[in-house]
């Protein structure tokens, strides 16, 4: 068998699905990070056995943030430089 077969098998496996409302996805035989999620039309999920998981999930809350608190911070800084 195959990764490839064996990551499609493990995606199938409803006991790799845990939670009701937030589905999260979790398989130590699964070699991908990303994985579809259940209904793949909506978007892709983290497979939380993956050893880069956590770390992608604390720069996603830390980076995202300081990048939409950075945009702001950068054009006033220049509407400052700019005005006399």
């Amino acid at each position: 068998m195959h990764q490839h077969d064996i990551n499609e098998s493990e995606w199938r496996e409803p006991g790799n699905w845990t939670g009701r409302v937030l589905r999260r996805y979790a398989s130590g035989r699964d070699t991908r990070l990303w994985v579809p999620k259940r209904n793949p039309a909506l978007g892709w999920t983290l497979n939380f056995a993956h050893p880069a998981s956590v770390p992608c999930l604390v720069a996603m809350i830390v980076v995202v943030p300081l990048v939409f608190l950075m945009v702001p911070v950068a054009i006033l800084w220049l509407v400052h430089q700019l005005l006399p």
